[in-house]
């Protein structure tokens, strides 16, 4: 794909109230000279209420207008106040070019004391257009400029908008904190001035600024709060950026429902004010969401009303970023011939713009429209030419492998495939580490996931299972590797190394690896290793969209969805577990949606009465090969117990957790053998975990929310107290203090925005705490805010305290609570929280 989610930056939004010195001014100067409907006062009113409303279509013309009776008039005043009105609809309507162009042809206003205001104010506005040209340091210089000049007219409105322009350079120069700060203010002054779309606006920049920096979860607050304030205003455009940020955000959570929503609320928005060129993007972006989820059909139709929409306003940088992507889509439909005719067109308007970046991923989709065709040769010279034309997106050439690999496949020519696949896996190898651009990113991870899933398919049609398997590890370990921003990849082992952890683990290994068209589930014990086929990952994914649901809902799924059940068992479960020889212990490598899915909550097939749990120990791994390379050399823990939790709330998004404090208390009691180290209130902050050398303990326990990145996994983080911006305790300082304990526990869990199943972020997540060194990891694929919560890590500590293992332990206390009658059988109370190994000990 050409193109991820898109920002809109906020920056380019204007205050309701910056013209209000210009029009005092005026009004003082042209008392009595104007009067009734016809004058140019209520002209400009009219006028400002249009700017205002960002109806600028309809504001421009009565600019123009005014502007020309003031120059007639000869009066100054009302010059350079239709002058700046006019310019500030220009920038509305993002012709940066145009504004600068205007204010070069209008010299400098008149000196005197009374006129700095509107010196400060066309400062402002060169400031704004440079900064939309990205020209940063002309916009900088300006706005210092600004600030000064506004200090000295004392206008405390027009310093608080250049205060916030400054912020959004802030931003630009990674200076967050310091950009909210700025905003804060600016947003504080405008509620004592009483300009609500100023505040809005110093909003918006506060969630953009968290977006910026990978706060998606922190951000979405912020853009509610601005949508609410600039619907009130009935600034529509405004409205519309901010349902398209709050896209933006629910998208890189994967959070596509949230993510479709606020994206079809932007072009709902955009197409009442016209504004044609937003709303062409943000169609686009609904798209990116529908092709990401597999319905390509849907992605289909809406690239093309992006593509018929940018062509009419005509927009020269997006009309071949849509024809890519409707040639990629094209291409996953089967349509050769449409996906030719977009392809090629998206090359001929790419090469009009001078952009040579597009041509390499054009000869890769000339070769698989080729290759579905049926035309071999023709493929394979596409393929091969795209590796000669340098391309800055590394995903091409694992795409140009790919495809030559399946040709051989396709011709017989087996060891030709296979020497194709060896030497990319070697490329990426030696790749490591270089990540790509972060605009690539996300399509380098695409290919190498596509590469990957070829290279499975090909070993198991060949009769190589166990070989497959330890490509699909090689997978995985890349894949974190690029999730994770670099860092060592794990070491590759075999099958007898699997088997070994199987025996050292004493369970059964079941590792599934799901594609479009075909899944796998392979069964490692210590004896042999056995593979499944499973049906497609759409299929898997339809019925356990349906088993969540019920879940969900607070429902009991064996009342309620036992069918359900009992077909998603067959489906993943009962094939496998015909290969475990009775086994009762299990170590899951999910893939896909059953990483959100706690398989113990499935029927039993011993008893469909009774949930999997009852007859299983299930623990969950994010690899076997980061395990299997964990089990010598270990260190020795300690004796302690730290616990971190109640903090006080600093968002209303992580409200204060009902049930903590009896948590905490009963963990205390428990292991208080071990001395707790305990902090909670305001003392639970990110320096208390930094500052007690975690390394000493040999249990940790976090009685908090946590926010889950599914896309960065360094960005998530355990919420703890102190001010916003410093009460985060991210995956990435994690990695960076050792640890040597044998259980983190995350108890209260909640993925960003809302969302109930936090899924393959939460194994990113839990695997930061895993890289540290803990040996496993206790958290939560939902949100319990219950007493439930502190009843089951009573149980699992009182089990731990007594010596049992962590996974037999946390298992006791499911237990527990399912046969505790009433609500509590519910999955929803029990199944979030997985156990995560990253030792074999």
């Amino acid at each position: 794909m050409q193109t991820e989610a898109t920002i809109i930056e906020w920056v380019e939004v204007m205050g309701s109230r910056a013209l209000q010195g210009l029009l005092v001014l005026s009004a003082f100067t042209l008392a009595g000279c104007f009067t009734g409907a016809g004058s140019l006062d209520a002209e400009f009113r009219a006028t400002r209420a249009l700017l205002s409303a960002e109806r600028y279509e309809e504001a421009l013309p009565k600019a123009e207008k005014g502007l020309s009776r003031a120059e007639r008039s000869r009066n100054q005043a009302d010059i350079w106040r239709f002058r700046l009105l006019q310019v500030d609809i220009l920038i509305g309507q993002r012709l940066a070019a145009k504004t600068l162009a205007l204010l070069d042809g209008f010299g400098p206003p008149p000196d005197g004391l009374e006129w700095k205001e509107v010196r400060g104010r066309l400062l402002l506005l060169r400031g704004r257009a440079s900064y939309t040209l990205n020209r940063l340091g002309e916009a900088q210089d300006s706005l210092a400029r600004a600030a000064v000049v506004a200090r000295e007219a004392g206008a405390e409105s027009l310093a608080a908008e250049v205060l916030m322009r400054q912020g959004s350079l802030l931003v630009r120069q990674s200076r967050y904190d310091d950009a909210r700060r700025a905003f804060q203010k600016v947003a504080d002054t405008a509620v004592r001035l009483g300009e609500p779309y100023q505040e809005a606006s110093a909003i918006g920049n506060m969630g953009y600024s968290l977006l910026t920096e990978s706060r998606h979860d922190e951000a979405i607050p912020w853009f509610e709060r601005a949508v609410t304030l600039f619907t009130k205003l009935g600034a529509g455009d405004s409205v519309a950026r901010t349902h398209g940020n709050l896209g933006v955000c629910y998208f890189r959570l994967g959070d596509y429902d949230n993510a479709r929503l606020h994206y079809q609320n932007a072009d709902h928005w955009f197409a009442r004010t016209g504004n044609k060129d937003s709303q062409q993007i943000w169609i686009g972006n609904a798209a990116n969401v529908s092709y990401q989820t597999g319905d390509y059909v849907a992605a289909e139709e809406a690239y093309k009303r992006a593509l018929e929409i940018a062509r009419q306003v005509p927009s020269l940088v997006w009309i071949p970023r849509w024809l890519a992507n409707l040639a990629v889509t094209s291409l996953q439909l089967g349509k050769w011939d449409a996906a030719e005719a977009y392809n090629n067109e998206a090359l001929e308007k790419m090469r009009q713009s001078k952009d040579p970046n597009w041509e390499p991923t054009a000869l890769v989709n000339g070769g698989r429209i080729e290759e579905g065709r049926g035309r071999l040769d023709r493929a394979g010279e596409n393929f091969r030419a795209a590796l000669e034309k340098p391309a800055e997106d590394p995903g091409v050439a694992l795409d140009a492998h790919a495809g030559l690999a399946r040709l051989s496949i396709d011709g017989g020519r087996i060891q030709e495939a296979e020497a194709e696949f060896r030497n990319t896996v070697a490329l990426i190898e030696k790749r490591g580490a270089r990540l790509p651009k972060a605009e690539y990113k996300l399509s380098y991870l695409s290919s190498l996931i596509r590469f990957y899933r070829d290279y499975v398919d090909f070993l198991v049609s060949i009769g190589q299972a166990e070989r497959a398997l330890g490509v699909a590890e090689s997978s995985r370990s890349h894949v974190l590797l690029e999730r994770l921003e670099g860092g060592p990849v794990a070491a590759r082992h075999g099958s007898g190394d699997f088997r070994r952890l199987a025996r050292r683990t004493q369970s059964v290994l079941l590792e599934y690896w799901l594609g479009p068209v075909q899944s796998y589930v392979w069964v490692v014990t210590p004896e042999r290793v056995a593979i499944h086929k499973l049906p497609p990952a759409d299929t898997i994914k339809r019925q356990v969209d349906r088993y969540l649901a019920v879940i969900a809902g607070g429902r009991n799924p064996l009342e309620v969805a036992r069918e359900t059940g009992r077909a998603l068992y067959s489906m993943i479960l009962e094939g496998a577990l015909s290969d475990s020889a009775g086994a009762s212990r299990f170590v899951i490598v999910p893939d896909g949606i059953l990483h959100s899915l706690p398989l113990e909550s499935l029927p039993a097939k011993e008893d469909s009465g009774k949930f999997w749990i009852e007859f299983a120990t299930v623990s969950v791994a994010p690899s076997l090969n980061f395990v299997a390379g964990r089990e010598d050399a270990r260190k020795r823990p300690g004796d302690g117990v730290l616990i971190i939790g109640e903090p006080s709330s600093s968002s209303p998004q992580y409200p204060r957790l009902e049930f903590a404090a009896q948590e905490i208390d009963s963990i205390a009691a428990t292991m208080g053998k071990a001395k707790p180290a305990v902090f909670r209130g305001d003392a639970a902050t990110p320096d208390s975990y930094r500052g007690s050398g975690p390394e000493r303990y040999a249990w940790i326990h976090l009685t908090a929310h946590a926010a889950v990145n599914r896309e960065s996994p360094l960005d998530s983080a355990v919420i703890l107290a102190g001010p916003v911006g410093s009460n985060r305790l991210l995956a990435r300082d994690v990695m960076a203090l050792p640890l040597t304990a044998d259980l983190v526990t995350i108890s209260a869990c909640r993925s960003a925005g809302g969302k109930s199943y936090a899924g393959e972020g939460l194994v990113g997540f839990a695997w930061a705490f895993l890289r540290a060194g803990a040996r496993q990891v206790v958290a939560g694929l939902w949100d319990v805010n219950d007493r439930s919560t502190a009843e089951l890590m009573a149980v699992m500590y009182r089990e731990i305290a007594e010596g049992r293992r962590p996974a037999d332990a946390l298992r006791t206390a499911k237990l527990v609570l399912i046969h505790s009658g009433g609500a509590y059988v519910k999955p929803f109370y029990w199944a979030p929280f997985q156990l995560y190994v990253g030792s074999a000990q």
